[in-house]
């Protein structure tokens, strides 16, 4: 899930407590957000919340915190995550939004199971997952508790004066196998982006923050949606509402548009690919503002797309712009239909296991000082 740097530097406090008891039923729900010094089951103590940085996108049905437990001398620090209500009852239908809230929590949290009981290392792990009523209210409040990151991509590249290639290559190589094995059983990410990919040390990176997430066969809370995840980041065609009835198509093709857009990401200090797409397009052929279909605007969206390619191949190293400019190419071409492989031999065009095998070998090279042969 996420870490406490990506929503924002963490507020100390060992030795704090909960508020006088609340009265009101919107009081209860804001018990959410007074857990500090609480005990928790199994032994866990939340040690401090987590500031969301006010920029940052999406999880607003939640709030973060620290928690600790001791077992012997071995301290084990994760992240909690509670679902809060009191947005919900302050809506116009408070119920219909409580039900909603409700719904997408659960299915993060049994998505997250799921992913651990299949054994998706590249996917943060839940550890648990609870419920604790506090003093003097018949309210619980509930909770997952997942690994705790020591930060998302951003700021790893925010603390280095130069690309390094050898970990930007082996950290594309564990967010592409964690798409992998999230594809493999049927799960599309739909919202990766820079902030929803940790680092755990020498582990490296896992992708997290699952709430946007689409099951195959299965109704998802934002699977109805064109786009579930962040509209800054999402593939063209979507922001034209084209909206394909395969769900490959519709749901992998999105993600690997958003991996590539991950790529673009590093090699430009934080450049956005469906940013630089717009910034080429004349005004008249942007979404909102062209009148007819996606397969009509889509030539001049594949111009966009190549003066894009073209203003980011100048930020990539000479002895690996090939490479990356045609790993760029084969995940976000602008027609979803064509992403992916397409020289087959691995089932679906939406496979990874040739991208993860080129970053592998360039990890691998860059890691040995092999790549200006």
């Amino acid at each position: 899930m996420e870490s406490a740097e990506s929503q924002g530097a963490t507020r100390i406090s060992l030795g704090g407590s909960l508020r006088p008891p609340q009265t009101d039923v919107n009081a209860s729900a804001s018990v959410a957000e007074f857990l500090e010094g609480t005990e928790l089951a199994d032994g866990w103590r939340v040690v401090s919340r987590v500031q969301r940085n006010p920029t940052a996108t999406g999880g607003n049905f939640s709030i973060g915190y620290i928690v600790e437990r001791s077992v012997g001398r071995a301290i084990t620090r994760a992240f909690l995550k509670v679902l809060n209500l009191r947005t919900a009852l302050s809506a116009a239908d408070p119920l219909r939004e409580i039900e909603r809230l409700t719904t997408a929590f659960n299915f993060e949290r049994d998505t997250l199971t799921f992913c651990k009981n299949e054994r998706l290392r590249r996917v943060a792990t839940i550890i648990e997952d609870g419920q604790y009523t506090p003093p003097n209210s018949q309210i619980p409040i509930f909770y997952i508790i997942v690994e705790l990151a020591d930060g998302d991509i951003r700021e790893q590249l925010a603390q280095v004066n130069r690309l390094n290639m050898a970990w930007t290559f082996r950290t594309l190589h564990h967010i592409t196998t964690a798409l992998q094995q999230l594809h493999t059983h049927g799960i599309a990410h739909q919202d990766l982006k820079p902030s929803n990919v940790l680092i755990f040390g020498v582990v490296g990176a896992k992708v997290s923050d699952l709430g946007c997430a689409d099951s195959r066969g299965k109704t998802s809370p934002r699977g109805h949606l064109t786009v579930a995840g962040d509209f800054s980041y999402a593939p063209p065609e979507l922001l034209y509402n084209e909206v394909s009835q395969d769900w490959c198509i519709r749901r992998q093709g999105c993600d690997l548009y958003l991996l590539g857009s991950l790529v673009v990401f590093f090699f430009t200090g934080g450049c956005s690919l469906t940013a630089s797409i717009l910034s080429h397009l004349h005004g008249d052929h942007r979404p909102g503002r062209w009148p007819h279909d996606y397969r009509s605007v889509l030539p001049y969206v594949r111009d966009a797309f190549e003066g894009a390619l073209e203003t980011i191949a100048l930020s990539i190293p000479p002895e690996v712009r090939s490479h990356v400019i045609t790993t760029i190419r084969c995940l976000c071409d602008p027609d979803p239909r064509l992403r992916g492989d397409q020289i087959g031999g691995h089932g679906s065009q939406f496979n990874l296991e040739r991208i993860i095998s080129r970053f592998d070998v360039l990890a691998t090279r860059a890691q040995h000082g092999l790549l200006a042969q």
